[in-house]
């Protein structure tokens, strides 16, 4: 393991690059320290955090910028003694007390660092990513990918990340059609999850299929292995071959037909949101079993995710009335999900991509005639978080690399 006392100085606690922000004063407070900046904004830092979230090698590791400082070393009545912008734009801090041996009783700050963490509890992506809500008519609306860069050029994969997340579904055009595609840009991306179906799982005519997904059938929009305690939080399924007669690709926004509800029936929405539905999976080797709501809603009233899959339903429990208004409430969900005006149509060719948020975008396909040619599509799951971990890491190379372009101005 390398010796962290030989690490270059860290600069930040973490492996982040920030652009550094112009700091007209700062003023200490008994509690900690207050920062205005030349933009206007101001932020506050608790002294004990700040303390916590220092560079010296006696509180973050040099290798792996992890704090070695928590709570419990924090002395009472700890506070800071003084604060100075310093001439290279960092904030220089006194403590009032000493923590470790190495400790020298200050700590220096950079300015972007501070702006950063005071302000906002997420990275600076310099993207629009607020949920954009599409129908059947504005899926066309939602940026196409090209395959043929989105791998090797950095700017046309950030697009694609932040349309990912933007619209819960993006659709790479033009990839090599190689059966390790599907394994290659979501690895960019993340960690792959695995199921019962296997780490990739090929969507093809199967004699002893486990799922209608294996056969011929229509798939109606849904959302996939909905029996699970964790559903999959994305779904990437990759075009090989498509040659039959029908087999269009399907997919309806579930936060659309959702948020639909609830404008227009506010007692349905309320019904799917708050009444638990018994989902089952069946199979000859497997039996999850899930209980939750259609519709889950964050802590603050938005909607978080849509569990989706009729197929999967188990027999209902309770009063013939209960049973009836549940019912009811599911059809008008189900309907609308699968109408036109909810459900766009395309067709996948070999060496396109879906991708989409399985928690949010429903998808499925029209029947086909295996007889009239192959349909071959292989696919694999992923978690939300590896989406915004990669969009993270995206920003943070971006940042990076804009920040040499302005050393060498």
């Amino acid at each position: 393991m390398p010796d962290r006392h030989h690490i270059p100085a860290m600069i930040t606690p973490d492996f982040d690059t920030y652009p550094v922000r112009s700091i007209v004063s700062v003023d200490v407070h008994p509690l900690g320290l207050e920062v205005r900046y030349k933009d206007g904004e101001v932020s506050f830092h608790l002294a004990a955090d700040l303390r916590e979230h220092s560079v010296a090698d006696d509180t973050t590791h040099a290798v792996t910028r992890e704090a070695l400082l928590d709570p419990m070393h924090m002395p009472e009545g700890f506070h800071i003694g003084a604060a100075q912008i310093s001439g290279d734009g960092f904030v220089e801090v006194t403590w009032s007390h000493k923590l470790t041996p190495s400790d020298t009783g200050q700590a220096r700050y950079h300015s972007g660092w501070l702006y950063q963490t005071g302000l906002h509890r997420d990275t600076d992506f310099q993207a629009d990513l607020s949920p954009q809500l599409w129908n059947a008519e504005s899926f066309a609306d939602i940026p196409r990918i090209d395959g043929s860069c989105v791998l090797g050029d950095e700017d046309e994969y950030y697009h694609f990340l932040t349309t990912f997340i933007r619209y819960g579904a993006v659709l790479v055009k033009g990839l090599p059609a190689a059966p390790e595609m599907i394994e290659t840009l979501p690895e960019k991306i993340g960690v792959i999850r695995s199921s019962n179906f296997g780490r990739i799982f090929e969507v093809k005519i199967k004699a002893d299929a486990d799922s209608n997904a294996y056969t011929g059938e229509e798939l109606r929009a849904h959302t996939d292995l909905a029996t699970r305690e964790y559903m999959p939080g994305l779904q990437f399924l990759f075009c090989m071959q498509n040659d039959s007669d029908g087999g269009l690709s399907t997919l309806t926004d579930g936060f659309a037909v959702a948020e639909h509800i609830r404008n227009t029936d506010q007692q349905t929405f309320e019904l799917l949101s708050q009444t638990p539905v018994d989902f089952v999976n069946k199979s000859k080797t497997s039996d999850y079993r899930m209980t939750v709501p259609l519709f889950h809603l964050g802590q603050d009233g938005q909607l978080d995710e849509v569990r989706w899959t009729s197929w999967l339903r188990a027999p209902m429990r309770g009063s013939l009335d209960e049973m009836n208004r549940l019912h009811s409430a599911q059809k008008k969900a189900y309907q609308l999900g699968n109408s036109d005006q909810f459900k766009a149509f395309f067709k996948l060719g070999a060496g396109d991509m879906i991708c989409f948020d399985n928690r949010r975008v429903l998808h499925g396909r029209t029947s086909f005639d295996p007889t009239s040619g192959g349909r071959w599509l292989r696919g694999c799951y992923m978690e939300r978080e590896e989406l915004w971990s990669g969009l993270r890491m995206a920003a943070r190379k971006k940042r990076a690399r804009q920040a040499r372009l302005s050393r060498r101005c």
